[in-house]
């Protein structure tokens, strides 16, 4: 956007309602289609290891100052 002189985002961003006065419902459920549909997947659930594992990681490697500082 600031190669176009734009400092803010404000007046490019829309809510999808407002765009296609649909309920927030039927958006979610619409794009979770529209992923499956081009990228594949199935309905499945996140065991309470994954999970645990998985906030773990965030912790570990995601929630330091030496990694949210880094520009690579």
């Amino acid at each position: 956007m600031s190669d176009k002189g734009t400092t803010s985002a404000v007046k490019r961003v829309d809510p999808l309602r407002s765009q296609t006065g649909l309920p927030r419902e039927d958006i979610i459920r619409r794009m979770k289609e529209v992923f499956v549909s081009l990228n594949g997947g199935t309905p499945g659930k996140i065991s309470d290891e994954e999970y645990a594992a998985a906030e773990k990681l965030a912790a570990d490697k995601f929630g330091n100052d030496e990694w949210l500082r880094s520009i690579p």
